[in-house]
């Protein structure tokens, strides 16, 4: 399930726990999307915070078919062996400050590739005649205003709406254009007792509010995530 769907639901998991840990105190300009919808196509074009959700609904609209993927595969540790496993040759790895990034130009299973590796940093497309989904090629930096375009998605409207307005537009009647933001905002955070620094982070406990507007829609939720 989408995680601002989860938190608003007050169904606090690890993903939407995940999606908070880079957060100190402060306020921030969280997730952003445009959805749009016509007769034959639904896009949707997100800020970085969503691109795991998004990789998750192509895969699964996609299935098991063979497309290309081109881009990159970017993590902290060697992610060689993994690839290797499911066949995949890159013809690039460059390591820069304990950073691996992988070059993909590879035929790949979609929902298969997708699933072993969007707990990691993908920065792909992967295009066909009536699908695509599309990334930048490098992160936004921390002090750079985010884009609504970082991640933009293209299916067919039929088959996937439903599962996209109930999972993105969860809180308002479907219209073909929708615009969604959040503002995150941290009064608290609560770090436990650990045996070190990066497991405090990781077990910390961020407290506030997320704000989010749909459409000009306000609402509100006090956080502990």
């Amino acid at each position: 399930m989408h995680y601002i769907k989860d938190i608003f639901e007050k169904n606090i998991t690890e993903h939407a726990h995940k999606k908070f840990i880079r957060y100190s105190k402060g306020t921030f300009v969280g997730p952003l999307a445009k959805i749009k919808i016509t007769k034959s196509t639904l896009k949707i074009s997100a800020s970085f915070h969503y691109t795991d959700e998004l990789l998750e609904i192509f895969g699964n609209y996609v299935g098991d078919k063979e497309m290309h993927v081109k881009g990159f595969l970017i993590w902290n540790t060697d992610l060689s062996d993994k690839l290797l496993s499911i066949g995949i040759k890159y013809p690039k790895v460059t390591k820069s400050r304990g950073i691996f990034k992988y070059t993909l130009d590879n035929e790949i299973k979609v929902k298969s590739f997708i699933k072993l590796f969007n707990n990691y940093n993908l920065l792909i497309t992967i295009k066909s005649n009536d699908c695509s989904l599309v990334t930048k090629t490098a992160f936004p930096k921390p002090n750079k205003v985010f884009s609504y375009d970082f991640c933009k998605v293209t299916l067919p409207a039929e088959e996937t709406k439903d599962i996209v307005l109930s999972e993105f537009a969860f809180d308002i009647e479907p219209t073909k254009d929708i615009l969604i933001s959040h503002e995150i905002i941290i009064d608290k955070i609560d770090i436990p007792k650990a045996d070190t620094f990066d497991e405090a982070r990781r077990l910390a406990k961020r407290i506030g509010t997320l704000k989010r507007v749909i459409n000009g829609k306000t609402s509100e939720i006090k956080i502990n995530v």
